[in-house]
């Protein structure tokens, strides 16, 4: 699948709204310890768009947990990385569930 063109409506997130992102996925939710935070420039139904300084662990394909503001973490893919500058990358996140 081609993933640079949008597959839905994106809508603009809340001024400074932060996910979290864990890299491990868990069954208990309960357990979600988030490694690093991003910054969200785009919301859809489907996922989101962040914002984040580059890590050595984040690769596209890889499933993660992301908590979205306040709401639950879910289960999600990397889907793409697009490097914007020196060490910070856009990372482009479905939600599995």
């Amino acid at each position: 699948m081609d993933y640079t063109i949008r597959q839905g409506t994106r809508f603009p997130p809340n001024d400074g709204a932060v996910a979290w992102i864990d890299p491990r996925v868990y069954e208990d939710k309960s357990q979600f310890k988030p490694a690093f935070a991003a910054l969200i420039v785009n919301e859809a139904l489907a996922g989101c768009g962040l914002v984040t300084l580059q890590q050595d662990w984040l690769t596209a394909g890889m499933i993660c947990m992301v908590r979205v503001e306040n709401l639950a973490p879910l289960a999600a893919e990397i889907r793409w990385i697009r490097e914007l500058g020196e060490g910070v990358v856009k990372i482009g996140v479905a939600f599995l569930e």
